[in-house]
C-alpha cells in the first residue's frame, strides 16, 4: 500500500495544478473580456471638440509682417487632419487687436497642428511681434445645434463680423440660456446670416461670447432695426452683470487677404 502513496499524491498534485490551471484560465477570461467592454464603453462615448478664442495684440509696427506669418498657420491649419474652422478677425475699431478663433475635431488632432511647422514659425514671430502674451479662452457651444463655423465663408473680406463680450449674473444663467435658444432661430434665419452662436468659457460657466457673422455690413445694419434685437438687449438687460455693449467688438474677417 504503501508504493501507491506516490502515485496517489501524484495525481491530487495532477488535479490540483488542472483547477489551478482552469481558474487562472477563467480569471483571465473574465479580465479579456472586462476589457473588452471598457474599451467598448469608452469608445461609444463622444469626444468634445476643441475650440479657442484667443486674443493677439500686435506691435504697430509689424502688425503687416505678423499678419503673414498668421495666414500662413490658418492656411495649414484649414488643411489639417481634423480641423473644422479656422478664422482670424481683426478689431476694426483697433486694427491691431486680432481674434483668431479655431475649431477642432478634438484635443488629439489639435495638438498634433500645435507641432505642425507653420504654428512653430507663427509663435516665434510673436515673441518679437506682440505685445504681451497671447490670451486664449477654451469655449463651449452655448446655443442650440453644435457652433461649429463655416471652414471656407464666400466674400469672407466683405462679411460683417461681431464678438460680444458677455458677463452673465450667476443667479441668472438658467434665464440667460433660456433667452438665448428661443431668439437664435430668429437671428440665423434673417437675411444675410451667416452664423449667430453664443460661446461658454470652459473656465468659467458666467463669461460668454457671442459671434455674429453677416455677408454684409448692409444685412448687418438691417438686422439692427429688426424686433429681435429689442427683445435680446431687452433680455441682456435683466441677465447680464455689466452692459452688453462694453463688451462688443466689430470685426473684419483677414483670414485669406
Amino acid at each position: 500500500m504503501r508504493l501507491k502513496e506516490p502515485a496517489a499524491r501524484s495525481s491530487v498534485v495532477r488535479k490540483t495544478w488542472t483547477f489551478a490551471a482552469i481558474a487562472t484560465a477563467v480569471v483571465a477570461g473574465l479580465t479579456a473580456h472586462a476589457a473588452t467592454v471598457a474599451t467598448a464603453a469608452d469608445t461609444s462615448q463622444p469626444v468634445a471638440p476643441f475650440e479657442n478664442l484667443a486674443t493677439l495684440h500686435v506691435k504697430h509696427a509689424e502688425l503687416a509682417s505678423f499678419e503673414q506669418a498668421l495666414r500662413r498657420n490658418a492656411t495649414d491649419a484649414r488643411h489639417a487632419p481634423g480641423n473644422i474652422s479656422f478664422t482670424i478677425f481683426q478689431s476694426r475699431s483697433a486694427p491691431d487687436t486680432l481674434y483668431v478663433l479655431e475649431q477642432w475635431k478634438d484635443a488629439a488632432a489639435y495638438n498634433v497642428h500645435m507641432a505642425q511647422p507653420a504654428l512653430l514659425a507663427m509663435h516665434e514671430a510673436a515673441k518679437a511681434d506682440l505685445d504681451g502674451p497671447i490670451s486664449h479662452m477654451r469655449i463651449v457651444s452655448a446655443t442650440p445645434g453644435d457652433g461649429f463655423q463655416p471652414k471656407q465663408v464666400d466674400g469672407a473680406a466683405q462679411t460683417s463680423n461681431v464678438l460680444v463680450f458677455l458677463s452673465v449674473k450667476p443667479d441668472a444663467s438658467a434665464q440667460f440660456h433660456s433667452d438665448i435658444a428661443a431668439v437664435t432661430p430668429t437671428f440665423r434665419a434673417a437675411p444675410g446670416n451667416i452664423s449667430f452662436d453664443i460661446y461658454q468659457n470652459a473656465d468659467d460657466p458666467n463669461q460668454m461670447v457671442q459671434l455674429e457673422r453677416w455677408t454684409t455690413d448692409a444685412t448687418h445694419d438691417a438686422n439692427l432695426k429688426r424686433p429681435v434685437i429689442s427683445t435680446i438687449r431687452a433680455d441682456y438687460a435683466l441677465t447680464l452683470a455689466k452692459p452688453m455693449m462694453n463688451g462688443r467688438v466689430l470685426l473684419k474677417d483677414i483670414t485669406s487677404q
